[in-house]
């Protein structure tokens, strides 16, 4: 070799070095910046509990086959949700069954460690994501989101598969575009004696979907789903805050109004 071809191969070398260098250090360092749903997503990871989802390890089935044979076991959907993130155990290869109830522009499917995932209709094709990104450091501000895959159209039941040999459960967080109902709701009176009756009534705002669910809790150890206005009656005297949480059946929101309550009378007069 003269010395020509040999500075020559020196010179390569040292760009493909270079190059797969840059490479990595974009991964490793390249914070993905927000989409609007993105600090929903990222609350919904850390703040919200986890519900672990129901997983199979069917051996040598064909996509067609292991969907068929979850399909009917509806209590075991991980369903779409921001009032909880999902915990899906795994042994290198798990599969699951996802439910996208709602129409919405996308769906979203974020987890906290980077894995193979993907999603399979009933006729075993692969449901292509519009977009997938992923990140070492964080991705829109959330440090614990390792990947995020944007699908659209999703609408009804599709098998999950996911892949990951590093770690034995990873969080899911599965939302949509939608937009989520707002909570509020107001009070007869807010001074009352032990034994008065007061009237709770909501004025909440939907979402994208109506308001199916309106849950109470009155601070006193009791609540009630009974409807949008509610009649209660305090037996102890003190200051409460009562809360409500709206929900379409799938998107919640709950608002809270402090020391809104105060009830004269009993032991403490």
């Amino acid at each position: 070799m003269n010395k020509n071809n040999y500075k020559l191969n020196l010179t390569l070398m040292a760009l493909i070095i270079v190059g797969c260098d840059d490479l990595t250090k974009d991964y490793q360092s390249n914070e993905k910046y927000p989409l609007a749903i993105d600090n929903t997503i990222c609350e919904i990871l850390n703040e919200k509990e986890s519900t672990t989802a129901i997983t199979f390890t069917p051996d040598s089935l064909s996509m067609i086959a292991i969907y068929d044979s979850l399909i009917t076991d509806t209590v075991s959907f991980a369903v779409l949700s921001n009032s909880n993130n999902w915990k899906i155990p795994v042994d290198s290869l798990t599969y699951f069954m996802v439910y996208a109830p709602q129409t919405a522009d996308s769906y979203f499917v974020a987890l906290n460690s980077s894995s193979g995932f993907g999603l399979f209709n009933a006729n075993g094709e692969e449901v292509i994501p519009d977009q997938t990104i992923s990140s070492m450091v964080n991705i829109a501000g959330c440090s614990d989101i390792r990947v995020r895959y944007t699908y659209s159209s999703l609408n009804g039941v599709y098998l999950a598969r996911l892949v990951n040999s590093n770690v034995s459960s990873v969080k899911m967080v599965f939302m949509n575009s939608n937009s989520i109902p707002a909570a509020g709701f107001s009070v007869s009176s807010v001074s009352a004696a032990i034994g008065d009756t007061l009237t709770f009534s909501e004025s909440s705002s939907s979402g994208s979907y109506p308001i199916l669910i309106y849950s109470w809790d009155f601070d006193d150890g009791t609540s009630s789903d009974d409807s949008s206005i509610v009649e209660h009656v305090y037996s102890d005297s003190g200051s409460f805050s009562p809360s409500l949480t709206v929900s379409d059946g799938y998107l919640s929101h709950s608002v809270t109004q402090s020391s809104l309550i105060t009830i004269s009378g009993g032991s403490e007069e």
